[in-house]
């Protein structure tokens, strides 16, 4: 990562010479999942170029897992799919090298203009848009050695897909609406529930760190008691439509770069939704020859406590990734206080797929 020079322009990604190496584990491993939460680290640090991780384990059963752990800076979920992709065909991410002084200034004083347009884009919507209201649920004390529990189920697809449309909807608004139904079991919801729906702004060729932006459906407690999955398709596709309608209005990373670290530090947390849904789709089925029996993709939060977690929000984030014939569900509770471990997490997860009639097995 280099840091631009002027100001309100965005920070450049070049090719860097550093990368931590492939990390072998000596011994097989029976404990897929908590090898894989091993694996996160809170140690990278993008401006050296260490921001990413490759291990890979046999496991006692025969098989193998392989883990591609990168701070977020760098990634999201469908720069990530499309690293693995990459890697597979041979074909790596074209990352360019650090480019000539001067051709770095101009190209950072036309970011920079283009940065502050679209704050005074962004100030001008806002300012029209005024008006709402707010509201906030008291969260109940976490013990103090709280951390982020995290759950991993598994299911055939086909068996998926049948039972979503048996209520009217898609396996999307099946993940949506299991998510927001445990967020509502666990407490963390009233009477409607905000989920935030990340869509992928990446094309071919693209290669931004992140180019997710977040939808947000507001999923009536009514609709889900009655896991009616077509109201909640329809509340899902009305928010990806004012997504789509409303380019402008998302606060721009450029107004918090043109503010003192001192005062983005004071900034109150922007509302948080009570789900998160990321539905990655489908993943690659064979890697370097070898079939893909299933794959998971989950946001951590390594060495955050209940304090920090707070600041986040109050409910369960969720990822989906379909391998073809298995889909696997990853759940994370972001709620202390109200989930307070991996049992409690994995109940709720189990008996909530379990009353959509869906049978799972755990990692």
């Amino acid at each position: 990562m280099e840091r631009a020079w002027f100001p309100t322009a965005r920070d450049r990604w070049s090719r860097s010479a550093d990368a931590a190496p492939l990390h072998v584990e000596p011994e097989p491993i029976t404990d897929v999942l908590g090898w894989l939460d091993g694996r996160v680290s809170a140690d990278f640090d993008p401006a050296t170029g260490r921001a990413w991780q490759l291990s890979f384990a046999r496991t006692t059963d025969g098989g193998a897992v392989l883990s591609l752990v990168a701070a977020h800076a760098i990634a999201d979920g469908a720069a990530l799919i499309d690293a693995v992709v990459r890697a597979d065909a041979g074909d790596p991410v074209p990352v360019p090298e650090r480019a000539p002084l001067l051709s770095a200034v101009v190209d950072e004083i036309g970011d920079g203009l283009d940065q502050i347009r679209s704050v005074a884009r962004w100030a001008i919507t806002r300012e029209r848009g005024k008006g709402g209201a707010a509201s906030a649920k008291v969260k109940p004390e976490a013990p103090r050695d709280w951390r982020t529990p995290h759950v991993v189920v598994e299911c055939d697809s086909a068996a998926l897909a049948e039972k979503a449309a048996a209520h009217g909807g898609s396996v999307n608004s099946l993940f949506v609406a299991a998510l927001a139904r445990i967020a509502a079991a666990a407490g963390c919801a009233d009477e409607v529930v905000p989920a935030a729906l990340p869509v992928s702004g990446r094309e071919p060729g693209d290669v931004r760190a992140n180019s997710t932006r977040i939808a947000v459906a507001a999923l009536d407690r009514a609709v889900l008691d009655a896991r009616d999955l077509s109201a909640v398709k329809a509340a899902c596709k009305s928010a990806y439509q004012r997504l789509a309608a409303n380019s402008s209005a998302a606060q721009p990373l450029a107004l918090v770069q043109m503010l003192p670290d001192a005062v983005v530090r004071r900034l109150p947390p922007p509302p948080a939704a009570t789900v998160l849904a990321s539905n990655l789709g489908e993943i690659p089925r064979e890697l370097c020859g070898v079939p893909v029996r299933s794959t998971s993709a989950t946001a951590h939060y390594p060495g955050a406590g209940p304090a920090e977690i707070a600041t986040i929000g109050d409910g369960v984030t969720g990822w989906l990734s379909d391998s073809g014939a298995r889909t696997t569900f990853s759940v994370c509770g972001l709620a202390p206080g109200r989930i307070d471990g991996v049992a409690a997490l994995r109940e709720l997860v189990l008996s909530e797929l379990s009353g959509w009639g869906v049978e799972v097995q755990e990692w």
